[in-house]
């Protein structure tokens, strides 16, 4: 009976070089592609960039920068912003947990919020002297939420 295992093993063997080589040639190729689209220009031009930050330069200096006034409350207890100027508009948006605060505008003008759970928010008011701030609202949670998935205990066994 002939023993056909030796060819078999050189071919195994020779596939085994193959796919060596065949990763060996896209190794070197891909080498070769990031070499070529990193030499430089020849005529440097100017990054599209530099130009931008110019403009937002100029606008940073235009616009004063607002105050922050920081506030932390805890869940379920109420914060009123008050000394506002009347009918100014405020802006509000939350920054994480959108239902971190509940923000109740009043007739006189004051803010009440509302913390319902854990938080932050930044409203932009104007204070009755004109003054443009930043109130940055943080809401703290410490207890866990209601019905919380965390595993309880069993009791101990009695002994009959």
């Amino acid at each position: 009976m002939p023993n056909g295992g030796g060819q078999d093993h050189i071919m195994i063997e020779t596939k085994g070089r193959l796919r060596n080589s065949i990763v060996a040639a896209m190794a070197i190729a891909g080498l070769l592609t990031l070499t070529e689209t990193a030499r430089p220009q020849a005529t440097p031009q100017p990054t599209p960039h530099a130009a931008k930050k110019a403009t937002h330069a100029k606008a940073a200096k235009e616009t004063p920068k607002r105050r922050v006034i920081p506030v932390t409350i805890s869940k379920g207890e109420t914060y009123t912003i008050s000394g506002l100027e009347k009918g100014a508009k405020t802006d509000s948006k939350a920054v994480a947990n959108p239902n971190s605060l509940s923000v109740q505008p009043q007739p006189s003008g004051d803010i009440v919020l509302l913390g319902t759970e854990g938080g932050s928010w930044k409203i932009d008011a104007t204070l009755a002297s004109g003054e443009k701030v930043t109130y940055d609202v943080k809401v703290k949670a410490e207890a866990p939420p209601i019905n919380s998935l965390t595993p309880g205990t069993a009791p101990t066994a009695i002994a009959p």
